[in-house]
């Protein structure tokens, strides 16, 4: 009698030649379903996921609220100390209008209120807290403001005006 080879034992045994059945794997039958073990743990998976994405945009959200929050408390105290003579505040606030309104149009920039207003000034450190005034007010760089709303001359006009309070 003639012995069979190992590969001929496998394939009258019925495997496929892809399968690795016979190196000791059992392939799953196909309609068989997971595990219940296994769906519950996908389960608390995806409702972990989703409680970490919530507790993500939550924080997300507090750390928005938040900041508005200050951003208002540092508006509010500069805006109660603009209505004092001298304070940056002040200077700030009147920048302000003069940028806003200059004529009976009711457009453009009063330029010689700028320059009024930066001989007002008394020092250096004076025009560093009404620039901070000028951010915490209006949420824009008071530098930035000037440069758009001066032709270059009076830009340098009103930075050598603040150069000299040195």
């Amino acid at each position: 009698m003639k012995k069979k080879s190992k590969k001929n034992k496998r394939a009258s045994a019925g495997h496929s030649k892809g399968s690795l059945e016979g190196f000791g794997y059992k392939a799953r039958p196909p309609s068989r379903a997971y595990p219940a073990e296994s769906i519950h743990s996908l389960e608390q998976l995806k409702v972990l996921a989703i409680y970490s994405l919530l507790g993500v945009g939550a924080l997300t959200g507090l750390y928005f609220l938040g900041r508005y929050t200050l951003r208002k408390i540092k508006r509010t105290h500069t805006e109660s100390q603009s209505l004092q003579e001298g304070n940056p505040a002040n200077y700030a606030k009147q920048l302000k209008m003069a940028f806003d309104n200059d004529n009976w149009a009711g457009w453009g920039t009063n330029e010689k209120l700028v320059f009024q207003i930066f001989h007002q000034i008394p020092s250096l450190a004076s025009y560093k807290k009404t620039q901070n005034a000028y951010k915490n007010l209006y949420g824009e760089d008071l530098s930035s403001r000037l440069e758009s709303e001066l032709s270059s001359e009076e830009f340098s006009t009103v930075m050598s005006i603040i150069k000299a309070k040195q």
